[in-house]
């Protein structure tokens, strides 16, 4: 019964169909000709084929199965549409190797990292005047320094930079850090800055002037220790406590021989960093310091206090004449104190930092006259002080900060954009401890008990990787220096340094 209702219903389908070809004649009032009426049976024998109309069913079986419509024609490729969907999952899909400030590759977790990067620094260095020529001019490779660092294992990172510059070959840092528990608290060992000068622990790359002041040459350069640290109250508090090997001033400690260690310690605030008044953000203040012991281990002939022209002024009085041998080394106590803070707003900065340096000394002298020597010691601790202040202005608006400006407008003169200018000025003193002079520790003209100096300098950021600056220093001495065969109370330099970090 079905299968006959099924079929009558698909006759009854082509019927109408029929019908409805034939419509457009009779609508028209005209007899239809003998082509259009051939054509018109031609379709009308499709559909019923189609249909299945011109076969009868098989008794007790199912009809057979309608052909099934033509699919619709496929809408027309929006291509840019298409193009912009595969460019927004491209955009999110993770890069894993590529340039950001540096070549890196990255493991699709993110858990293994390398990158390369790197500065370097040329420097040409120009004494205008002969009474403040203090050495020869000379265009020479300030700092090289490649840099490899990394991430293995998710919280375990670190960083190796040696340096090429000054015509030599040294290792400045070679460290790792565990920020399983960062921000809070991360574990660093190794040789690197100690958490002591903030104008130290400022970048090379990021300097206002092409030289630091020469107030910070009471700071060690590097040092080798562990030190814990971290960031607290949503970045306002950074702090750092750590054991050193113990490095004088300025230097890189290499190797302590003596069994003592120094302790270092520091902590800073931006205590308005999270606060909404745009004035009172840039502002930080903190403080530092170490404290150690020491033996008769490190020379303290190593110590050498310089201009920004590199000329040194100071530096302790040994002799290593078979006749008169003179040594001084380092023995007792020896502790640093750094106040320092900066402040930023806008296209303003300023920073700025004072450093005692307290050390425990010993000097020998030994004379040999026939048969006979003469060995007489002395012991002393040396308090040797200096501060400098800074202050910078962007020309051109961006923002100041102490990792540096970066240029709205990248620079390119064909369509106007020539990068950022600031301009910058600085004042620093260091004053050595009389007593030095006093008991023989260093004597005149080869040395002298202070110096300050005066500077003013221009910065050109060309883009965010390439610095050009140019730095004029005036250096007064208190007393006259004997530099090579000539006797100087000043050094006038005119500094100006290319810089390209990537």
């Amino acid at each position: 019964m079905f299968i006959r209702s099924e079929h009558r219903r698909r006759l009854w389908s082509a019927v109408v169909s029929g019908a409805l070809l034939l419509q457009p004649a009779a609508a028209r009032g005209k007899e239809p000709s003998r082509a259009e009426l051939e054509e018109r049976i031609r379709r009308l024998e499709q559909i019923i084929r189609d249909n299945g109309l011109d076969r009868q069913p098989p008794r007790g079986g199912r009809p057979a199965p309608a052909r099934s419509a033509a699919p619709p024609p496929e809408a027309a490729v929006d291509k840019p549409a298409v193009e912009a969907i595969v460019e927004e999952k491209l955009r999110k899909q993770k890069v894993l190797a590529g340039w950001k400030d540096g070549f890196f590759l990255e493991s699709p977790s993110g858990d293994f990292k390398l990158k390369l990067r790197g500065y370097l620094q040329t420097q040409y260095r120009q004494f205008p005047q002969e009474s403040g020529d203090t050495g020869t001019d000379q265009i020479w490779l300030r700092r090289v320094r490649p840099i490899v660092e990394g991430t293995v294992y998710k919280y375990f990172d670190y960083k190796i930079m040696p340096d090429f510059g000054n015509n030599t070959a040294q290792l400045y840092d070679a460290y790792f850090d565990v920020n399983y528990f960062k921000p809070w608290v991360a574990l660093r060992g190794g040789k690197f800055k100690p958490p002591l000068s903030l104008e130290r622990l400022q970048s090379a790359t990021d300097l206002l002037f092409a030289e630091r002041s020469i107030s910070n040459q009471l700071a060690p350069n590097r040092d080798t220790g562990f030190q814990f640290g971290g960031d607290l109250f949503d970045n306002v508090v950074n702090w750092q406590v750590g054991v050193f090997d113990g490095a004088l001033d300025n230097q890189l400690n290499e190797l302590n021989s003596s069994s003592d260690f120094d302790g270092d310690a520091r902590i800073f605030a931006n205590p308005f960093t999270n606060v909404d008044i745009d004035w009172l953000k840039g502002l930080g203040v903190g403080f530092a310091g170490d404290y150690g012991h020491s033996k008769r281990d490190q020379n303290l002939n190593l110590i050498q206090y310089r201009t920004p022209g590199r000329a040194t002024f100071f530096h302790y009085d040994v002799s290593t004449a078979s006749a008169n041998t003179i040594s001084v080394f380092t023995n007792g106590e020896h502790w640093r104190t750094i106040p320092q803070g900066y402040y930023y707003w806008g296209p303003f900065g300023l920073m700025g930092e004072y450093i005692i340096s307290a050390q425990g000394a010993e000097r020998t002298q030994t004379k040999t006259s026939g048969k006979t020597k003469t060995t007489n010691v002395r012991e002393a601790t040396f308090e040797n002080k200096g501060w400098f202040i800074q202050a910078s202005y962007v020309l051109t608006g961006e923002d100041a900060s102490f990792k540096g400006v970066v240029p709205i407008n990248p620079f390119d003169p064909v369509n106007g954009r020539w990068g950022a200018f600031e301009l910058a000025v600085q004042y620093s003193t260091l004053d050595v401890d009389p007593k030095d002079f006093q008991l023989g520790f260093a004597k005149r003209p080869d040395s002298t008990q202070s110096a300050s100096t005066f500077g003013v300098g221009v910065n050109w950021y060309l883009n965010k990787n390439f610095k050009l600056q140019a730095d004029w220093y005036n250096t007064s001495f208190d007393t006259p220096v004997e530099f090579g065969d000539n006797l100087r109370d000043h050094e006038n330099v005119i500094l100006t340094q290319f810089q390209i970090a990537y």
